[in-house]
């Protein structure tokens, strides 16, 4: 009996360690695919969104976490986006990026720490409402207000920095290349992915265009269905 209990022990640590390995082989697949895709990943863009980011969890995430990596990501937009490229005196752009990186940083400082401008409850209660988009926010409450810091935001905070857009491509890309069309050259399902996925976004915003026109989003239909039919032309004569 009492041998019987130990093999059933023993197959059964035999088991937690398999499991074990397993699980730290894994972890040691993910740390090497992370560490092989992370500079296609963290882009620029994304680490200035992330930085820049007035969603509660994001900014506080933000400034617990902020690498040096990050603050330089923020800095390499600044001076790629905003910084004239026609100044040939090197002393005087040297002059404009430094002054213009010492501005944002400003800005950004009091931007973590809530002072300055962005002292004000009323703002960040904005930033924390579900259908408040991060660069809606910077338009609305820090572009007119600071140097450089709202305008990299409103720009960072509008792109597509997630596999969205990555995802929608590559739908494009297989319906290209199917049919005689599957001996095509990368470059040319490419260029052609992006007319037809350029296409398809033009179609879906006339879409909304013309959905926006009275007696469009809603007709006679819609109001029975949500039994406002009498009842809502009652109200709606009485108000005229």
């Amino acid at each position: 009996m009492s041998t019987t209990h130990s093999l059933a022990e023993s197959d059964d640590g035999e088991a937690i360690d398999s499991e074990l390995d397993c699980y730290e082989e894994f972890k040691e697949l993910y740390r090497r695919s992370w560490n092989h895709y992370k500079s296609k990943l963290l882009t620029d863009y994304v680490r200035a969104a992330y930085v820049l980011s007035p969603d509660p969890k994001v900014y506080e995430d933000a400034r617990a976490n902020l690498e040096p990596e990050d603050r330089e990501a923020c800095e390499r937009l600044l001076i790629k986006l905003f910084l004239p490229g026609y100044v040939r005196d090197v002393p005087e752009w040297e002059q404009k990026k430094a002054t213009m990186v010492d501005e944002f940083l400003s800005d950004l400082h009091d931007f973590h720490n809530k002072a300055g401008y962005f002292n004000k409850m009323h703002i960040w209660i904005a930033a924390g409402s579900d259908d408040m988009l991060a660069y809606l926010w910077h338009s609305r409450y820090s572009y007119l207000f600071t140097k450089w810091l709202g305008k990299l935001g409103a720009l960072v905070c509008a792109k597509g920095t997630g596999i969205s857009e990555a995802e929608r491509n590559w739908k494009e890309n297989k319906k290209i290349r199917g049919g005689q069309r599957s001996k095509l050259t990368p470059q040319r399902t490419s260029q052609l992915a992006t007319i037809s996925a350029s296409h398809s976004m033009t179609k879906a915003r006339a879409r909304q265009a013309a959905a926006r026109r009275v007696g469009k989003l809603m007709n006679d239909d819609d109001f029975k269905i949500m039994n406002m039919g009498e009842s809502f032309g009652a109200v709606a004569v009485s108000h005229f």
